[in-house]
């Protein structure tokens, strides 16, 4: 086994910090990103970037804004390929990737024993990842922040071979549900349609379903509606990427639902040599096939739902037929409909229609059809349809970056927080709910407006929003393409709200004056 000598250094830095690794043959680039995070003393929470210009190739861990211009790999793919064919490639990391790194190849080590990576040498402390790039660290160090520490090499390399021996750790299914509560176990088995199993003691209870859910048929069933991002990332987990993202935490929710992996402290998740064996066996290029077309359909019903509420399956074959090659019959649909009804159950297929799920529960699809607009259902791009199928039907517009961008500069809304807002702002607005419902929506979340100024800026952002809104109401249109159109007049789009004054009358219609009514939250 061989390694290669990479010098990594933080583009900007003056004098230059970098850090001499030798990382071993035969890795992913997932876990090229995590052993120089763990160089850094950083947490790999972020999004990241390899870039080999002269080969016109990125390395990417989703499939998410993608440019034209490059050849695009997932991060699951062998570095070795590139990385020996090149003497030097970036990398860059950061929640506006706004840290880059120049990586030299400086030479190829054929002896090299180990599994891990190891720092062999280094210039420069550490630099705190959240400082908002290399400017700020520079701030910070004028400032004499004790946010600043020592680099520890010894301490750094320590990590790295802890990181490797868990990785290399052979992990056992009936040693991971033993460390579940019998609750948990039930929850799994439910998932899977094992019922009556409570009377069971924990011991047979582990028994009983470990042995139901590796069951060939069990499984291929379960995986086959795996969408291809999921499997993605569970392959790299099955080739000792143990660490997720946070960013793609979400991802692993339907595998671990279905008891196929587990997980640990610090975004670290496991599969059981078990799972592994078992998915070997019914993964053959035929499921393959069949899981990937299934994703692909699935992908285009949540699209369609996001956008309709209630889709005609015509409207859903000509979207789907006017971008695939492969095209799809009503026989079809409706079996992979069928498929993923057992445990992706988002619609219900009612009186010719797929109905979203929560309306066909609530029996308000006759009352939803008088609402909705009789226009022609809009068809979305490929790109609007990755995006809702990866964000559970979101989709993100310009108008809502900047009012994400208002809630954490002005009203120091949390990172963390932002994006629930955003959906709950999306999902009220494309369902009809009134922009005063909008607002008390957002002030029930804990978000208050302490000024009028903050009241004003937000209903003005709001309006842009609202008006690019894709509405389930306009069948997927927004407010400004029905009057572009010419399927509603001007007056249905929101203007920007008039600026009101203390002594004006409220607009909630209580008869008082605005300083004594909703102003009062000024």
């Amino acid at each position: 086994m061989g390694a290669y000598q990479l010098k990594v250094t933080i583009k900007g830095s003056k004098p230059p910090i970098w850090r001499r690794v030798l990382i071993p043959e035969g890795i992913t680039f997932g876990k090229l990103h995590q052993m120089i995070q763990t160089a850094f003393c950083w947490s790999a929470e972020h999004l990241y970037e390899f870039e080999f210009r002269s080969e016109g190739v990125r390395i990417v861990p989703g499939k998410e804004n993608w440019s034209p211009k490059f050849q695009y790999l997932l991060s699951n793919e062998i570095i070795d390929s590139l990385v020996s064919g090149t003497g030097k490639f970036t990398y860059t990391y950061g929640i506006d990737k706004n840290w880059e790194f120049n990586i030299q190849v400086e030479d190829v080590i054929s002896d090299y024993k180990e599994s891990c990576g190891q720092v062999i040498k280094f210039k420069g402390d550490c630099v705190p990842e959240n400082c908002g790039g290399i400017a700020g660290y520079y701030e910070l160090l004028e400032s004499d922040s004790n946010d600043l520490k020592e680099y520890d090499m010894s301490a750094v390399n320590k990590r790295m071979d802890q990181s490797s021996d868990a990785a290399s750790e052979e992990v056992h299914i009936a040693e991971i549900y033993d460390c579940y509560d019998k609750g948990s176990i039930l929850e799994i088995a439910k998932r899977h349609g094992m019922n009556g199993l409570s009377k069971f003691k924990k011991e047979e209870l582990v028994e009983r379903t470990i042995a139901h859910i590796l069951d060939p048929k069990v499984m291929s069933s379960y995986f086959l509606c795996a969408r291809n991002s999921e499997i993605n990332l569970f392959e790299q987990l099955a080739s000792d990427d143990l660490q997720v993202p946070s960013f793609e935490l979400e991802e692993m929710d339907f595998l671990y639902a279905g008891g196929y992996v587990t997980a640990g402290p610090d975004n670290h998740f496991m599969v059981a040599e078990e799972v592994l064996k078992a998915y070997k066996a019914v993964n053959t290029p035929e499921f393959k096939e069949e899981r990937e077309r299934l994703s692909s359909i699935g992908d285009y019903l949540c699209a369609a739902n996001s956008l309709y509420a209630v889709t005609p399956p015509q409207v859903l074959l000509e979207t789907f037929n006017k971008y695939e090659d492969k095209k799809l019959s009503l026989e079809e649909l409706l079996q992979a409909y069928e498929l993923l009804q057992s445990y992706r159950p988002l619609v219900k297929f009612l009186d010719g229609n797929f109905v979203d799920g929560a309306l066909a529960e609530q029996n308000g699809v006759e009352e939803f059809l008088q609402m909705q607009k009789k226009v022609p259902y809009y068809i979305p791009t490929q790109m609007e349809i990755r995006f809702m199928a990866d964000h559970e039907g979101f989709l993100m517009t310009g108008e809502l970056g900047l009012l994400s961008k208002f809630l954490t500069d002005e009203m120091n809304v949390p990172d963390e927080r932002v994006p629930y807002l955003l959906r709950q702002v999306q999902a009220e607005i494309s369902t009809g709910e009134q922009l005063q419902e909008v607002v008390e929506g957002i002030e029930a979340a804990g978000i208050i407006f302490e000024s009028e100024e903050h009241l004003e800026g937000f209903t003005s952002i709001i309006t842009d929003v609202w008006n690019h809104t894709r509405m389930v109401l306009n069948r997927g249109h927004k407010p400004y393409e029905m009057v572009m159109k010419g399927l509603e007049t001007a007056s249905a789009q929101r203007k920007n709200p008039p600026k009101i004054y203390p002594n004006d009358p409220c607009s909630c219609g209580s008869g008082k004056k605005y300083k004594k009514c909703c102003g009062k939250r000024s």
